[in-house]
């Protein structure tokens, strides 16, 4: 690979899952509506005889606006409440990447990082395999 592109969201997001860290030092759960400040990223890979004449692979503002799009869900409401799966930073990185895999071409990976916690969780899909190949 020759560039490595991120393209970030930032929001602050209820989570809506219980903390053991909080547990561990008797602090109560999040209060209700209150949230930690979350960035998503989202990397796209691409090699140098993939530049355009103009220089470049994408649109970063459109692939920011994609993001931005697709964060928006995360930013209204608790994460227990939007999915039906337990909202864990793996499984919704993960979910993202599924989302955004069809939008944002050779998308290489999408991170959560919690800023109030100073925690990031990548999510890199498996290589792919080539047929025939195992």
């Amino acid at each position: 690979m020759s560039y490595l592109v991120e393209v970030e969201h930032r929001f602050r997001a209820v989570q809506g899952l219980p903390s053991p860290v909080r547990a561990e030092r008797g602090l109560s759960r999040l209060a209700s509506g209150e949230g930690v400040e979350v960035i998503v990223r989202v990397a796209v890979a691409f090699e140098d005889e993939q530049l355009t004449p103009r220089g470049w692979f994408f649109d970063t503002d459109a692939a920011a606006a994609e993001l931005a799009e697709c964060c928006a869900e995360l930013e209204g409401r608790p994460w227990t409440e939007v999915f039906e799966f337990r909202p864990t930073f793996e499984l919704v990185a993960r979910h993202l990447h599924a989302r955004l895999a069809a939008r944002l071409p050779q998308l290489a990976y999408v991170e959560i990082r919690d800023v109030d916690f100073g925690v990031t969780t990548r999510y890199v899909p498996p290589p792919r395999h080539r047929t025939g190949i195992r």
